[in-house]
């Protein structure tokens, strides 16, 4: 286990009968924190497939600052709720769903996302200007059209909100086709201890998989469970995880990265307790 003052990382932990394909450093649901993201990168070894998980805009205050740094390590992007909501107010040209729009702006931070992007333009970004005259940088689109639904390396399974332990699962790939998009699984949440990965692998495509996730905040000494990792923790945390295969592709190690984010809320632990929490050391129940 190695410390600084603004991050820590845990040692490696095994996993075994399950590999992916190459090496990957993992990030989910950073929600506008581009300080907290930078943190974590320092721990990027620069080669390592970068997999984020969705929700990079609302709430924290630099949204384009998060996307911007995306796609400029060419990073395979998950499409999360949060981005979904967007596309409702950013293309009213194509996109009608469930009228997300009021919702997106109040209660999910959208606001902040657009002041971001406005303060983005002001400086220079280049940008796009849809039909209600509300205007989005040129770089959020290509991020948008880049995102997937979900990524399978090996047996390694990288979704927004994970998938449920008994249904057979088919994610929807374009969420520009209303008629045809399936929003379900942006939005799934564990319910009971059950429908974690603490007892038994997901099935997808008819074969067992470890999965990653984010989307539910988790407390951090849980996020780490027998068949997968539930990568987020809130606001006040942000999580990143290493994973890499062994020589044989059969089994694979992983570590988890770690800082304190104050870019929404003022934590009241701090990142030594955080770090005890996720190497189960300490159980701190507020969290």
């Amino acid at each position: 286990m190695t410390m600084d003052t603004e991050t820590f990382v845990t040692p490696y932990y095994e996993v075994k009968g399950f590999s992916p394909t190459e090496k990957l450093f993992v990030m989910t649901d950073l929600h506008g924190c581009s300080q907290a993201m930078s943190r974590l990168l320092k721990h990027y070894d620069g080669g390592s497939k970068v997999v984020f998980l969705g929700d990079a805009i609302d709430r924290g205050p630099d949204s384009y600052g998060v996307i911007k740094t995306l796609l400029e390590l060419d990073a395979l992007c998950i499409l999360g709720n949060h981005e979904f909501m967007s596309l409702e107010a950013l293309y009213p040209e194509t996109v009608h769903y469930k009228n997300w729009t009021p919702l997106w702006h109040t209660v999910n931070g959208g606001d902040k996302t657009l002041d971001s992007f406005d303060k983005a333009i002001a400086e220079g970004a280049d940008y796009i200007e849809n039909k209600n005259k509300i205007r989005f940088p040129k770089i959020y689109d290509d991020y948008i059209r880049r995102c997937q639904s979900h990524y399978l390396s090996g047996n390694i399974l990288l979704s927004h909100a994970g998938i449920p332990a008994h249904d057979k699962v088919k994610f929807c790939e374009n969420p520009f086709d209303p008629q045809n998009f399936d929003d379900t699984f942006l939005w799934r949440r564990p319910r009971t201890a059950l429908d974690q990965y603490r007892y038994e692998p997901r099935i997808f495509n008819d074969k067992e998989v470890f999965s990653v996730s984010g989307h539910t905040p988790m407390p951090p000494h849980v996020i780490r469970q027998n068949y997968g990792v539930e990568l987020d923790t809130g606001h006040m945390i942000k999580l990143a995880m290493e994973i890499e295969p062994d020589d044989n592709h059969t089994n694979c190690r992983y570590r988890i990265i770690g800082t304190i984010c104050t870019e929404v809320d003022t934590p009241w632990y701090t990142l030594e307790q955080v770090k005890k929490c996720v190497e189960k050391e300490l159980i701190l129940k507020e969290i």
